[in-house]
């Protein structure tokens, strides 16, 4: 088997873990008969579990696009919007992106940060429409001040209960 089969196989493998270990949930949110959604959706979220530190090792997954096809420009828009936001934005407030011709639109809400020891996380909320469907979901990632990339967690202590 060739080294590139070898990669593939290895991480279809890790993905489907991840999704069968993960426990987040996305929420189908009405869309309005038409053009984008205007307001973000109130986050649901298991509130016992704010402020805890979890298992952050996890990079930028499919996860991020709420099980949506998006386009490579889609998502592109949508990683850095979520970016921008971790990096950038006051809790509470909201980073947009829009596509037009594809009609599709993303928003990233940070709901709350806290402090770690060396670090910070931030709760963020996502929403993404496309055409007539549209899904959000909470997640939490954190940034040790050493390490130059945020870490994920896709449901080991969120989105039991959106």
């Amino acid at each position: 088997m060739g080294v590139m089969k070898l990669f593939q196989l290895i991480l279809s493998i890790s993905i489907i873990f991840i999704s069968a270990c993960s426990t987040f949930e996305t929420r189908s949110v009405k869309t309005p008969s038409k053009g984008f959604i205007s307001v973000m959706p109130e986050p649901f979220f298991d509130e016992k579990t704010l402020g805890r530190y979890a298992d952050m090792t996890h990079g930028w997954y499919i996860f991020q696009y709420l099980g949506f096809n998006l386009s490579t420009e889609d998502k592109k828009k949508h990683k850095t919007t979520v970016m921008f936001a971790l990096e950038n934005i006051p809790d509470m407030k909201v980073a947009s992106w829009y596509n037009k011709k594809k009609i599709t639109m993303g928003k990233v809400r940070v709901i709350e940060s806290y402090s770690l020891s060396g670090g910070y996380c931030r709760y963020y909320q996502v929403l993404i429409q496309k055409k007539q469907a549209a899904k959000t979901a909470v997640y939490l990632a954190c940034k040790e001040d050493w390490l130059p990339n945020w870490g994920f967690n896709y449901g080991s202590h969120i989105g039991q209960k959106y």
